[in-house]
């Protein structure tokens, strides 16, 4: 009896904890693919005053929905990282074309490696495991 017992809180707590990671990966991938979405969008986007193309601005939407469920699942270091990830998106966005969008553009570059870096911490993977 004791054994079926701690078998099945065992059993219980590694679903749990199997659950959260999963989650997390999928918010992760989520806020990642927003991004990259978001800047290859506005990459592309060409002439001084043009509008943002359509899906900018529901790729920064996507950002931000995860970024929700990130405050759930994450540490407050990653959440951090991913506000700042965040926050260049959206200078990207503002951002007039030209150098000063490039610039932009290469900042959420590197705040993005430091998502995919925080991440892999976040989620107990190696550095150099390939994202």
């Amino acid at each position: 009896m004791a054994t079926l017992v701690v078998t099945t809180v065992v059993g219980e707590r590694r679903d749990r904890r199997r659950w959260a990671r999963d989650a997390l990966t999928d918010a992760f991938v989520a806020f990642l693919e927003a991004s990259w979405r978001h800047s290859d969008l506005l990459r592309e986007q060409t002439g001084p005053g043009a509008r943002p193309p359509d899906g900018a601005a529901a790729a920064y939407d996507e950002m931000r929905s995860q970024l929700t469920r990130l405050r759930l699942l994450a540490s407050g270091r990653t959440l951090t990282v991913c506000a700042e990830l965040l926050r260049c998106q959206k200078e990207v966005t503002q951002a007039p074309t030209g150098v000063a969008r490039q610039n932009a553009l290469a900042q959420a570059s590197k705040a993005r490696r430091a998502v995919v870096t925080t991440a892999k911490r976040e989620m107990g993977l190696p550095p150099g495991v390939s994202s």
